[in-house]
């Protein structure tokens, strides 16, 4: 919702002046309810807006479905004139339903939004505008566009008048459509004066307590008013605050009322045509003044030091302000405000102690919290019986407060306060720049004094001897100090002459380039031949510039700068470079190193990989060819390091790098792998059937062949975590195999096999390491439980109550994984269950052993079942819960667990369903399927009707409370709905279909 000040809601001109007035952004709604004066299955919603805050009309369904939103039919309320209409809008597309969430536009014929309106109560509807394909560019999922203004034509005077906005599903390419709808305006021009029926809101008429400063806010007028004349006077009908002022938004702003004083407030809606008449006069009188401390403008005044408040408790005080500039977190509680002005610089310590409870800060700022700018000083945490701050330096003639404040509004706190003020003001340095002079291997650092504090001399020295001190500093400025050797850091300080306990440190570093600093002057590294390391090259990127002639094609936000360049000439098609003996040189982060590896000559080089590892394999290489190796830190900001830098010649690749060299294995007797496989990745590189990886992995093959048809499992044990590692298995021959387990992974797969086929397992590892060894198993299972398969679920007879008579036992004993199940990877079993009635079931889970969990699916199809159920939506349910059900529906439930698991299951119906039953004797409804309206009747009163779509949004409600009643529903869409109704208490739910 678009964050305004004027409150709008649904508004149509009752009066003798009518017009054709609809107003709605939807702030006044229910969540997930239908806005009020409109139907369908498009309802308000909080999670989704067009703005920061409010509601929206919203709209989440699926490809082929078609969601509506009907307003009132207003009879005979047009006056003849042109209609004008505008509305905000957002169209995407949630990706998928498992976390994390993201958005994107909707895909091609997607459908449409069409507004139209009827003037013969929705018999016949005229289009005012639709939004498809062909005018919807998506922005993003925060971002709502506006139609701007339509205009429709003239309206035939004393009309009725009704829209509707249809939304037509027609494809969605992720998971479902989202709809966003606000901002409705369809208004008529005005041809009489505005009704003076606005509401004052804020303050309401006759508040007390009110604030000094408040902003007046009132609830739009209709009539459609242009806006506002506001008087505000301190007698009835005064004018001596504000005289007739005017605002085109329902509010205004008052500032610095009189404290216990009653005010009087009249506001006159008009607009074109005049002024609105017979408005009534509001009143509101101001709080009382508050104490000394609780506001800014009534703060605690200290005017000497030192200052000391003890026994201090915020509980005396108010929350008037929850911002600030230094922590807005640790401002939402009561505040105490004290204020110092000092006449000269002043450095000062602040000690509040003996603190009693959580969420405790000291604010120290230049001005009011609401409206400054700069936070001096600030200390606030959670627990701990103090806050201190030190120096805290205020300067001559500008007025600071402190500010005690809390975390949570709720908590309050007691306290003692101690302000002192030191013997003098430490002086501070400002930017330290190095100036390079690298022919001579050294630097300068130009000091900035930025401030003498208290002195009226200062001395600033370094922590090397071979330079002298610069004393009698009397003015700011710059000073230079130096020279100092390249790769050194110098501390500085800066002291007080006259008082010596203040003073001022801060440090400064600097690095030549190195001699590589360019693509020009790569350092040549020399490749071992033999796949030692014996021969490094010595190297840093500590100084290192960025080459503006060879871009970084690799770099990203977290990468630095400082590359530095290498050349090698290749002597194998695969070459290990490894980065050695990382030390800080800058900073201390950033050892992990990033890697360019090109070709070319410099000025032209062409890119050929990029790496983020201290453990490189370069594939694909010609022997002979010159390479470049760019060098810099992966972490940017003051990082950089030195290191040594090895090529060497990559291990020869196994026996069975391909799938045509694929080892035979054996099946086991059982986990404990009597038969297993012994295998490594050292030296292996990528194969052309690998089909999770296209680079930068290397991969193993073995064969398997089944002696039996049966269910078999599969483990690999890595004998090293590093680097990463996985398997999959394939089914088919080399060069056509299929992916039978869906990628790779680490976790054992379980497989039902062919003896007739053979198998082929891959094992992979990152090229970011030497390789791991590992050993591969194979052993055949036990024939999965009857109910492992959804298809085939075992029946779940609904118990008569609590006591759970047809209670059943169960355990995860040859259960298996299921691909329908919502956790994919854990053992489970299924069962069905069909309610005899319609309305809630409650569900008893109990872990009699292990810790299982159950879900409750929304039928009973294996290909589209989804655990949606209203308080049932959680994959991993146990103890009690409950749901709505419908009589003969038959429900699916999965019972899985990641290890072995026993537990106990049953379900009943709710106790009220059985009193329902005779509270419903004799309820009729008809037809069904119904057209137009639906007809209930009862021997008792019916007191509520709530009507909700096929994915649970109420899209209708009424209160009868007769017995007898009527729906309309022929303003919905085609499909099934489920009809509430309550009578004397007690419920029960019917599914209608709508023809």
């Amino acid at each position: 919702m678009k964050k305004i000040t004027i409150y709008l809601m649904m508004l149509l001109s009752a009066s003798s002046f009518a017009q054709i007035e609809i107003i709605d952004d939807f702030d006044n709604g229910t969540n997930n309810q239908s806005p009020e004066g409109w139907i369908g299955e498009i309802v308000t919603t909080s999670g989704f807006t067009c703005g920061d805050e409010g509601l929206s009309a919203f709209s989440y369904a699926p490809a082929g479905v078609t969601t509506t939103l009907t307003s009132n039919n207003y009879t005979g309320v047009s006056n003849g004139t042109d209609l004008t209409v505008s509305f905000s809008y957002n169209i995407f597309e949630q990706v998928s339903q498992f976390p994390p969430v993201t958005f994107t536009g909707p895909g091609a014929n997607w459908g449409s939004l069409v507004l139209e309106y009827s003037t013969d109560g929705g018999l016949s509807w005229i289009n005012l505008t639709t939004i498809d394909a062909s005018n919807y560019i998506f922005i993003d999922s925060d971002t709502c566009q506006s139609t701007g203004t339509i205009n429709a034509g003239t309206i035939a005077d004393g009309s009725d008048f009704q829209v509707r906005f249809v939304n037509t599903v027609t494809n969605v390419s992720g998971f479902r459509q989202v709809l966003l709808i606000d901002n409705v305006s369809i208004t008529q021009t005005s041809n009489a004066v505005p009704n003076c029926d606005f509401v004052l809101t804020t303050p309401v008429d006759g508040a007390t307590g009110v604030d000094a400063d408040v902003t007046l806010s009132w609830q739009a007028a209709t009539g459609l008013p242009t806006g506002y004349t506001v008087s505000v006077g301190t007698t009835q009908g005064g004018t001596d605050i504000v005289n007739q002022a005017t605002t085109s938004e329902a509010s205004y702003t008052l500032s610095d009322l009189t404290y216990e004083t009653l005010y009087y407030v009249n506001i006159v809606p008009f607009n074109a045509i005049g002024a609105a008449t017979g408005c009534t006069e509001q009143s509101f009188t101001t709080r009382s003044a508050p104490l000394p401390g609780a506001t800014c403008s009534n703060p605690i005044e200290i005017t000497s030091f030192p200052f000391i408040e003890a026994g201090g408790n915020t509980d005396n005080y108010e929350n008037n302000i929850d911002e600030s500039p230094c922590s807005n977190s640790y401002m939402n509680g009561k505040d105490v405000f004290y204020s110092v002005t000092p006449t000269v610089d002043t450095s000062i310590d602040i000690n509040l102690t003996n603190i009693s409870n959580n969420g405790s800060s000291v604010h120290v700022l230049n001005g009011c919290p609401d409206s400054a700018t700069e936070c001096v000083d600030y200390e606030g945490s959670y627990s701990g019986t103090s806050r201190n701050l030190t120096d805290v330096v205020l300067l001559a003639g500008n007025t600071y407060f402190i500010v005690l404040s809390n975390s949570s509004a709720s908590r309050t706190y007691t306290y003692d306060l101690i302000i002192t003020a030191n013997s003098c003001v430490n002086p501070t340095l400002g930017t330290l720049t190095p100036v390079a002079d690298c022919d001579n291997g050294q630097f300068s650092i130009d000091v900035e004094v930025s401030y003498l504090g208290s002195a009226t001399s200062l001395t600033l020295s370094d922590d090397v001897t071979t330079t002298a001190d610069v004393a009698n500093i009397t003015a700011t400025g710059i000073v230079t100090m130096g020279p100092y050797e390249s790769g050194s850091t110098v501390n500085f300080t800066v002291t007080n002459n006259q008082d010596t306990t203040c003073l001022y440190t801060d440090s400064a570093y600097f690095y030549c380039p190195p001699s590589n600093d360019d693509c020009d002057a790569p350092l040549s590294l020399t490749v071992n031949t033999d796949g030692s390391c014996t021969i490094l090259t010595s190297a840093t990127n500590a100084g290192a510039t960025e080459s503006i002639s060879d871009p970084n094609t690799c770099g990203s936000t977290t990468d630095n700068t400082n590359d530095v360049w290498f050349s090698f000439e290749a002597t194998s098609e695969i070459i290990v470079l490894e980065y050695l003996d990382i030390t800080a040189a800058i900073g201390g982060g950033g050892t992990i190193q990033a890697t360019e590896l090109l070709e070319g000559t410099c000025g032209a080089l062409t890119s050929l990989n990029c790496y983020t590892s201290n453990y490189v394999t370069l594939t694909d290489l010609t022997i002979g060819n010159i390479y470049y190796v760019r060098n810099n830190t992966r972490l940017n900001g003051e990082y950089a390091q030195d290191f040594n830098i090895c090529l060497r010649a990559a291990a020869e690749a196994p026996v069975n790098d391909e799938c045509s060299g694929a080892i035979e294995f054996f099946v086991s007797t059982d986990d404990a792998c009597n038969n297993q496989v012994t295998g490594s990745t050292v030296g292996a590189t990528l194969s052309a059937g690998n089909a999770c990886e296209t680079e930068g992995y290397g991969d193993v093959w073995y064969v398997f062949n089944p002696e039996v048809s049966g269910l078999y499992e599969f483990s690999l044990d890595r004998l090293s975590t590093t680097p990463s590692s996985s398997f999959a298995i394939y089914e088919g021959a080399c060069g056509t195999l299929i992916d039978i387990t869906g990628g790779c992974s680490t976790a054992n797969k379980i497989l039902t096999l062919d003896q007739n086929l053979s198998y082929y397992v891959m094992v992979q590892t990152s090229q970011t390491g030497v390789g791991i060894d590992f050993n591969l198993c194979a052993w055949q299972l036990p024939d999965a439980v009857a109910n492992n398969d959804c298809s085939s679920p075992v029946v779940l007879a609904e118990s008569i109550d609590e006591n759970g008579n047809n209670a059943i036992s169960g355990n995860m004993e040859n259960a298996y994984p299921s691909a329908e199940n919502c956790s994919t990877t854990r053992e489970t079993v299924w069962y069905s269950f069909t309610p005899n009635y319609t309305g809630t079931y409650n569900f008893e889970f109990t872990r009699v052993s292990g810790s299982a969990s159950f879900s409750v699916f929304n039928g009973n199809d294996c290909s589209t079942i989804d655990n949606d159920i209203e308080g049932l939506t959680s994959c991993y349910l146990s103890g009690s819960r409950s749901g709505d059900f419908v009589a003969g529906t038959t429900y699916l439930i999965s019972v899985h667990a990641s290890s072995a698991a026993e537990f106990e299951l049953f379900v009943y119906p709710d106790a009220t369903l059985n009193v329902d039953l005779n509270t419903f004797e004799g309820f009729k409804f008809y037809p069904n399927p119904v057209v137009n309206t639906l007809s209930l009747e009862a021997k008792q009163a019916i007191s509520s009707i709530s009507v909700y779509n096929m994915i649970g949004q109420q899209v209708m409600q009424q209160a009868p409370n007769s017995l007898n009643a009527s729906v309309q529903m022929n303003n919905l869409n085609e499909g099934v709905y489920f009809v509430k109704v309550t009578i004397d208490g007690a419920k029960q739910t019917f599914k209608v279909i709508k023809e």
